[in-house]
């Protein structure tokens, strides 16, 4: 499955939801049964003390089935919104909590966000939730400019905040960032403040000519004691489609983007669009997917790389804890690991190892 998201809860990592397309031909010959075409409203958990024992089932999502559902951890719970799906109403708003009571995953509603949306980014600081951008959906294209309702302007730059401690106040919006309106970006919580790196338009049309989704490269960090906006440096590779996780940073310092995709074409601040730049690196050209991992140090505000992916991939869900990182899912163009195949959309978990030289 691909578009999951999740976190490390008692020792356990969660992953609730996603989308199996069905598999290619070559994924249902190599593993037959393994791609059953679907929305997920399933969640499961693997003891990463014992992961010899393998995933389990937890109690299923309540929501309706989708992908593109968003979590951040606060606490001892993690905290669901989000997503989307191809029938109606597309696009949700509805809010869940996981949590571990008496050795059971209980669910518990949470306030619903101010409109629909699929994809957004969240981060916390000090027990406060953050959302910043993401789409609409109408079971035609991608919106970021606005809602399908033409209600919310500029809906992929909005931030939103909550705090845990007073569920009952709901959201509030705070100011909306000055950069490219966005989704499938990546927004981090460092030292304090928020880092919202890449991301992609909607279904971008200019002057009568189509330029389909195109990548976002300008980047920003959010003040929350100030409540302003600062430019940092824009991708140094045009290369976008970053996790969403809360959980990407290593040593408080570093945020990783792996894998993504590069859009033919960039949408600058100003409106203006350009061709794609710099190369990425992929392990399967024919994919159209990336195996970066991208790295950008808030020290110095700049980018650079750790390594590549054994397959390419596309947003999978992506953990670090402590000096390791794991990725879930995804979508690749189908390849071996390890003399195991995957396919299109991945029955994969990948461990990494962390360290800075």
């Amino acid at each position: 499955f691909q578009d999951s998201d999740g976190g490390i809860l008692a020792g356990e990592l969660i992953t609730v939801g996603g989308f199996c397309s069905g598999g290619l031909p070559e994924d249902n010959q190599q593993k037959p049964g393994r791609y059953p075409r679907g929305f997920l409203n399933q969640g499961w958990a693997l003891n990463l003390a014992r992961p010899a024992g393998g995933w389990r089932p937890i109690t299923p999502f309540p929501g309706a089935p989708r992908q593109g559902l968003s979590a951040a951890h606060v606490g001892g719970a993690l905290f669901f919104w989000g997503g989307f799906s191809y029938t109606a109403p597309f696009t949700y708003d509805d809010g869940w909590r996981l949590s571990r009571r008496d050795e059971n995953w209980q669910w518990d509603a949470l306030p619903a966000t101010p409109w629909p949306i699929a994809s957004p980014a969240l981060a916390v600081v000090d027990a406060i939730i953050y959302l910043f951008g993401g789409a609409d959906y109408d079971a035609q294209q991608f919106s970021t400019e606005t809602d399908r309702h033409a209600k919310h302007d500029r809906l992929g730059a909005r931030l939103l905040q909550l705090d845990t401690r007073r569920l009952q106040d709901g959201w509030q919006e705070l100011p909306a960032c000055p950069g490219s309106p966005r989704w499938v970006h990546t927004m981090s919580a460092v030292a304090g403040k928020l880092y919202v790196l890449g991301g992609a338009t909607g279904n971008l049309e200019q002057a009568g000519t189509a330029y389909g989704y195109c990548t976002v490269v300008d980047n920003w960090s959010f003040d929350p004691s100030t409540k302003t906006w600062t430019r940092l440096r824009d991708l140094a590779i045009s290369s976008g489609n970053f996790p969403r996780s809360t959980n990407n940073v290593f040593q408080d310092r570093y945020i990783l983007l792996p894998g993504g995709h590069q859009y033919s074409y960039v949408r600058d601040l100003d409106g203006n669009v350009r061709d794609k730049y710099g190369k990425a690196s992929s392990a399967n050209p024919a994919s159209g997917l990336y195996n970066n991992v991208f790295v950008y140090d808030i020290e110095t505000d700049r980018f650079g790389t750790a390594g590549t992916l054994p397959i390419d991939n596309n947003l999978p869900m992506t953990v670090v804890r402590g000096d390791r990182i794991y990725l879930v899912g995804g979508e690749t163009g189908g390849g071996v690991v390890l003399g195991e195949y995957y396919g299109h959309h991945p029955d994969l978990l990948l461990q990494g190892t962390l360290y800075s030289p």
